[in-house]
């Protein structure tokens, strides 16, 4: 495969560095920088929204899962539309009317507290610095298994490459870019699934050999408790995520934001059943695998063409470069946008504060590395913990938030430092310390936000009219 796959990477980072200089160009203002100018229509939209879900946790965390523990995995796909679901109901609407720039802004806005946009920020950054770790982690197993390369060369590349298109044209290049990435990725898993199911000899063979080997893959190697946890951990942080949530500023208008979720859920629906499908046959091909997060890069390697596994193999590259890419923007934005452009420099030039962000980029992306070189668990761990924390902490302030007036302000920062510090808690000591078993991290922590949401916001001064207005309309519109 070698000199085919350097072709085809040779090509890919040619139009990705096209697409980089011709935003560069068209970047000038912080709206530009982190929305596009909002030009972004819904075929793109989509595209860009299943670019950052489908990230290392989807081609080489949930394989790997499928390869390890076979079919039920799957189920945890209708928790993740369910978030989307309730996203384009409840949250996207809203927030493209609102027109933001981040959802820090949001949280500022609604809740009239720019200590609550801070906590917000703050808790943006240690969240999704984890996931990083995650996509930084698959980028060094990818790379060892396919090139032998080190995993901290690998994971400069990434950072490198996935850094100069951030930092040139922002989320214009990062959205052209992703629908790219998107195509990519659709078109090297579908066409892998025929391929290697006519190496394993066949669906019948395939399911007798699995049968054997475990019966469980074809089963329930998770019970449903199991399956609820998971899926509830990417249902509620996928309808709160600032990662998407960003992304529906830069759309057009709020009907391009639900057609853009639509689009989104049809491009996830086929990346689920064909990386369920790859991961199944790459365990009757390859039974005893030292690591399950190889899956993916030996089976691209070992079994496929080399065109379709330089594809496969690019594809998955560009599902950690596009969630590398999003938080990034996301976690940048946090630091210039909502830290240092309204507390330390309020009077910041636009210019100052996009150069502000690009700094800030360069400097988050380089701090995960030395986690991930520690392996502290597969990927798709890492994935579903980053997860819980998400959903913890932002899944009450932002969808309870936007449909419910009486929230305010101290019940906004209750329920994410609240939630966080729940989730946080019990995921490390909770079922051992307290003997309660079956009760998973991220339902104690939505469960705590949302009682102190309530609480506090009942006790608390509310909030002004005029921030209500702005999500809930007036009250002569509500006549």
């Amino acid at each position: 495969m070698g000199l085919t796959l350097v072709v085809v990477l040779v090509v890919y980072f040619g139009i990705i560095l096209g697409i980089s200089i011709w935003s560069a160009f068209h970047t000038r203002t912080e709206v530009d920088f982190i929305a596009a100018g909002r030009t972004i229509g819904p075929f793109v939209g989509g595209a860009v929204l299943a670019a950052t879900q489908i990230s290392a946790g989807t081609v080489v965390g949930t394989l790997g899962r499928h390869y390890l523990t076979g079919v039920s995995w799957w189920w945890i796909w209708f928790g993740v539309w369910s978030g989307w679901v309730a996203s384009a109901l409840f949250v996207a609407p809203k927030l493209r009317r609102f027109g933001a720039l981040t959802v820090p802004d949001y949280i500022a806005a609604r809740f009239g507290s720019e200590r609550a946009r801070a906590l917000a920020a703050t808790l943006i950054v240690i969240s999704y610095s984890i996931y990083l770790v995650a996509q930084f982690q698959a980028s060094g197993e990818i790379a060892f298994a396919v090139l032998g390369m080190k995993p901290l060369t690998a994971m400069l590349i990434l950072v490198v490459s996935t850094a100069f298109y951030t930092l040139l044209g922002g989320v214009r290049s990062s959205s052209y870019i992703e629908f790219l990435q998107t195509l990519i990725m659709v078109t090297g898993l579908v066409v892998a699934v025929p391929i290697l199911l006519s190496h394993a000899g066949g669906i019948g063979h395939s399911l007798s050999f699995l049968r054997s080997l475990d019966s469980r893959l074809l089963g329930w190697y998770y019970g449903p408790k199991e399956l609820l946890a998971f899926g509830i951990s990417f249902g509620l942080s996928i309808a709160a995520a600032p990662y998407e949530l960003t992304r529906f500023y830069s759309m057009r208008s709020e009907r391009t934001v639900k057609q853009a979720i639509a689009v989104s859920i049809g491009f996830q629906l086929i990346i689920g059943l064909a990386v369920l499908a790859i991961g199944l046959l790459t365990r009757v091909l390859f039974p005893n695998l030292a690591s399950a997060d190889q899956a993916s890069s030996i089976m691209a390697f070992e079994v496929l063409p080399p065109l379709v596994g330089a594809l496969l193999i690019v594809a998955m590259l560009s599902a950690i470069m596009s969630t590398v890419n999003s938080v990034l923007l996301v976690t940048g934005a946090s630091v210039a946008h909502d830290l240092y452009g309204r507390f330390f420099k309020p009077g910041a030039s636009q210019r100052h504060l996009v150069t502000v962000n690009r700094i800030s980029i360069l400097v988050l992306a380089l701090i995960p590395i030395y986690f991930a070189l520690q392996k502290f668990g597969d990927v798709q761990s890492i994935v579903v913990e980053q997860t819980k924390f998400i959903a913890s902490f932002f899944f009450v302030p932002i969808v309870i938030g936007l449909n419910w007036k009486r929230g305010t302000a101290g019940g906004a920062f209750a329920a994410m430092l609240g939630g966080f510090l729940a989730c946080l808690i019990w995921e490390f000591t909770g079922q051992r310390g307290f003997g309660v078993h079956g009760i998973d991290a991220v339902e104690v922590g939505v469960a705590t936000s949302l009682v102190l949401f309530v609480v506090v916001s009942r006790y608390t001064k509310p909030v002004p009219e005029k921030n209500l207005e702005l999500f809930f309309g007036t009250s002569e519109r509500d006549k």
